[in-house]
């Protein structure tokens, strides 16, 4: 991997993912004496969709611009990151202001949303949700139908 070779869809998502893998271990919401990061309930598949953004963004020829495929992949890690942390910061202001919230669950909404925005923003001209939907699940059909041994010959 060669950062400075790297097409700007990419280093832009690889950084915006590795602020919000940061944002994950720093405290998130503070009770009192107690203080929780991101890595509680649901914390744990936004830090995947993290790791996911950055590994989809290491993927294949690291000069061009991500793939359809493998674009809508890094626009999902993205947008599943910033609900769950959207939500967290919504429950947490819920509780009636018992929570005080850190600076954490920041940093890591900056990195979701920045994972999203990064590989929107950045994407080739012809690139659409609904076409990369529609790669996405040609992909799939065609690993399963590689994946499924011919049936046995009947006598």
């Amino acid at each position: 991997m060669n950062f400075q070779t790297m097409n700007k869809q990419r280093k832009f998502i690889l950084i915006a993912a590795a602020v919000g893998i940061i944002g994950m271990f720093l405290p998130w919401i503070n009770l009192f004496i107690i203080s929780y990061n991101g890595m509680h309930d649901w914390g744990i598949l936004a830090f995947f969709s993290f790791l996911g953004a950055i590994g989809v963004s290491l993927i294949g020829d690291q000069t061009k611009n991500l793939e359809k495929t493998y674009w809508f992949i890094a626009l999902i890690c993205g947008a599943l990151a910033s609900l769950i942390i959207l939500w967290t910061l919504l429950k947490a202001m819920g509780n009636g202001g018992m929570s005080i919230l850190s600076a954490g669950i920041y940093i890591a909404a900056i990195g979701a949303v920045g994972t999203l925005l990064a590989a929107y923003m950045y994407r080739n001209p012809s690139d659409t949700i609904k076409g990369g939907f529609d790669s996405l699940k040609h992909d799939i059909e065609e690993k399963t139908k590689n994946t499924n041994p011919p049936p046995p010959p009947q006598s």
